[in-house]
């Protein structure tokens, strides 16, 4: 028998992957997340194959009971997936930035740095693979009032290259997972955090409200998460995985990623201003 940890399994990607795993008969999957509820749901549409274990990444006591719980039940890990995350939008100098970074970086990047760490002994007992979820927003240029979200991602390549270095010593795989966008809860948290910005902010209202009508079509059209499952699929299943996997990411963003940084940054002023100018034009804002 196999032993798969996926955590977030609580929301829409994650947990449609353990979905996907709890079709195989060789597979037992310890599905975690800090909601309960969700959990719990998740095991009434799947099967006595997946396990719930109510994790919270941020606390090394939690994070050190589920390894020891995994460790009595199986002894072993042959794949562990790190796709727990939250995303906001945010301005860097406005509002309560350092406890959004704060926030992010410690479920982002610590919570996955934490987990890899005590469940490392389990991997090795299974010869076993990691796969850390980053996202395109790891490796793309970030976009205005996105870069708190890229900040973390940023952080998570450079944590999984370091990791996935260190551990090819020893034979243990380490790959990386870059997804565009996806319909999940994330969207949500996305649009709140843009809504909120745009109510508080002192600087940024004119940009704010040409920016939202093109921030609202992307999160509008979202991919089929069945891409993504196939995607950490591959890499669940592969006998020699690739270092990173893509996963429909943004063409028009990536597009532009290779144009100077200055090109960019006058592109976007001259969209903002032009577009406040229409918008005024047609009566869509008021002075």
């Amino acid at each position: 028998m196999k032993y798969a940890l996926i955590t977030g399994a609580a929301g829409g990607l994650a947990g449609a992957c353990v979905e996907k795993l709890s079709e195989d008969k060789n597979y037992i999957i310890f599905a975690a997340d800090i909601a309960k509820q969700g959990l719990d749901e998740l095991r009434e549409r799947t099967n006595e194959r997946v396990i719930p274990v109510v994790l919270d990444i941020t606390s090394n006591e939690s994070c050190e009971a589920a390894a020891e719980f995994i460790r009595e039940f199986s002894g072993k890990l042959d794949v562990l997936v790190n796709a727990a995350g939250i995303h906001t939008m945010a301005s860097l100098v406005e509002g309560n930035i350092t406890s959004v970074m704060e926030k992010m970086l410690s479920i982002n990047v610590m919570g996955m740095i934490r987990l890899n760490k005590v469940m490392f002994p389990l991997i090795k007992a299974g010869g076993g693979r990691i796969i850390n979820f980053s996202s395109e927003c790891g490796w793309e240029k970030p976009q205005p009032f996105n870069a708190p979200y890229a900040i973390t991602k940023y952080a998570v390549e450079a944590y999984t290259m370091g990791l996935r270095r260190e551990l090819n010593f020893i034979g243990i795989d380490v790959v990386k997972i870059q997804p565009g966008s996806f319909k999940t809860g994330m969207h949500n948290q996305a649009a709140d955090g843009y809504r909120k910005l745009l109510e508080s902010t002192e600087y940024y209202k004119p940009v704010l409200t040409v920016l939202k009508p093109l921030m609202s079509t992307a999160l509008a059209h979202p991919h089929d998460k069945k891409y993504l499952v196939d995607t950490v699929m591959k890499a669940i299943y592969s006998p020699s995985p690739k270092t990173n996997y893509k996963s429909k990411n943004t063409w028009y963003l990536a597009a532009i990623d290779p144009i100077p940084d200055k090109i960019i940054d006058a592109g976007y002023k001259a969209l903002v201003g032009a577009g406040y100018k229409l918008m005024k034009k047609f009566g869509k804002v008021k002075d």
